[in-house]
């Protein structure tokens, strides 16, 4: 008799407790669902600019609209990771680490290759290129602090890059 007290109490409390979850985890859905159409429409926005970047690209022939349509391509890349984060975040119910671990290397990648093209023009205009060479070399580290995070979410999860969103 006085089990059955202590189980109905502990149901009693469970109740609200279940409810107040399930609340925060549609809240959280509805976050992520908002965040995903505002990622898309970036992506459209960014699309666009890139096709006309790259019409503007073909008519001058300079470099800057080539490091411009390569700048935004790679942030369309990382929107797009962005959004199959979301989607395995979604399908799964949990944060997982690795894929934001890859965004961050895509976004450094990105960096590098544009402050590497700014060197070359900063070299022709005869600018100081000491600064950039600083960044270039703090890139390098968070290059491989990322990689090495990244390995060890790897190796800690017990899986490998197999993440899919159903």
């Amino acid at each position: 008799m006085a089990d059955q007290k202590r189980t109905s109490k502990s149901a009693i409390r469970r109740g609200p407790v279940e409810s107040a979850r399930s609340a925060l985890r549609l809240v959280e859905i509805g976050l992520d669902l908002t965040l995903a159409a505002v990622l898309m429409v970036a992506v459209l926005i960014i699309g666009g600019e890139v096709l006309h970047e790259i019409v503007v690209g073909l008519q001058s022939g300079s470099i800057e609209a080539a490091l411009k349509i390569l700048d935004r391509v790679l942030l369309l890349f990382i929107i797009a990771e962005l959004i199959y984060t979301l989607r395995i975040s979604l399908a799964r119910s949990q944060l997982i680490l690795e894929p934001f671990l890859i965004i961050g290397l895509v976004a450094v990648v990105r960096r590098i290759l544009i402050a590497t093209a700014q060197v070359e023009q900063w070299l022709v205009a005869e600018r100081d290129i000491a600064p950039l060479l600083y960044e270039l070399g703090a890139l390098a580290g968070l290059v491989l602090s990322l990689a090495i995070a990244l390995s060890l979410a790897r190796k800690h999860s017990g899986r490998s890059s197999d993440y899919e969103a159903d």
